[in-house]
């Protein structure tokens, strides 16, 4: 099936609706082990539960926090929704995953209404992403850069060097749930979660699992692609900080954190 949008081979989405309950296809697996999830699909789902109560009406998505209580297996989830707050420029709601009786993960969106911009000049630190690769094979996934490369690579040992910092652009064609066009907030929200990787791979591969991942919205990702930009991290006693600028082509839009604790058990490597 072509994709008119992108120009691409449309793919099968992440997750199938029934309700309130979500049943995953085999495209959610993660990359700790053949039977979890994949921590993007969590987090998205976070993400489009949290727009779907308190989107729309000129409202946008400003900031996504998700708590990752344990790790997700590939089997039904269930979603449910609190809006805490209804106001004049600012809505917040309140998200739970559970999955077999427990709770999974829990999730924070909070929306608002934009207004003009004050004419002060503040100070900020510009980033530049390299160029994504004009590649009509690249249909999803992640491509890689390390600083000063001009070559996407499409496996990960380009951030096995620790003294360089790391780029990733992805493009994400594939929806999250079956007959649901992805927004650009839920696509964020998915990505959002490549922080941890980004920050944390270095040069043993990635010995760090994210607990939760923050993502904070300027303005929301427009297109396929986004990318993530890795800016600063910190580790003591197996605790890792990673944060990263969020990308779409025409710039940057938001900033990403995770913390991330030192994996007990190694992550199986994906090639793409």
């Amino acid at each position: 099936m072509i994709d008119q949008t992108h120009g691409v081979v449309a793919q099968r989405p992440f997750l199938r609706r029934d309700g309130e309950r979500f049943l995953p296809n085999p495209e959610a697996v993660g990359p700790w082990g053949p039977g979890t999830m994949s921590g993007m699909v969590v987090s998205g789902l976070v993400g489009l539960a949290a727009e779907q109560a308190a989107g729309g009406n000129g409202f946008r998505g400003a900031r996504l926090t998700v708590d990752l209580i344990r790790m997700a297996t590939l089997d039904e989830l269930t979603v449910s929704r609190r809006l805490l707050r209804d106001g004049r420029r600012l809505r917040l709601v309140d998200v739970v995953i559970e999955q077999n009786g427990r709770d999974v993960a829990h999730g924070r969106g909070v929306f608002v209404r934009g207004s003009e911009t004050p004419p002060g000049e503040v100070w900020s630190d510009p980033v530049t992403m390299p160029t994504p690769p004009a590649d009509e094979s690249w249909q999803a996934g992640p491509r890689v850069f390390s600083d000063g490369g001009t070559t996407a690579a499409d496996n990960f040992s380009a951030w096995q060097d620790p003294t360089r910092r790391k780029y990733m652009w992805f493009r994400l064609d594939r929806d999250l749930v079956e007959g649901e066009s992805m927004s650009g907030f839920v696509r964020a929200a998915c990505v959002a979660d490549a922080t941890n990787p980004l920050t944390n791979w270095g040069s043993a591969g990635l010995e760090f699992v994210n607990s939760d991942v923050s993502m904070t919205l300027a303005r929301t990702p427009q297109g396929p692609l986004v990318g993530l930009a890795a800016r600063d991290r910190q580790v003591e006693t197996g605790v890792s900080v990673g944060t990263a600028t969020m990308h779409d082509l025409a710039g940057p839009v938001g900033a990403c954190v995770v913390t991330a604790l030192a994996s007990e058990v190694p992550m199986q490597p994906p090639t793409r």
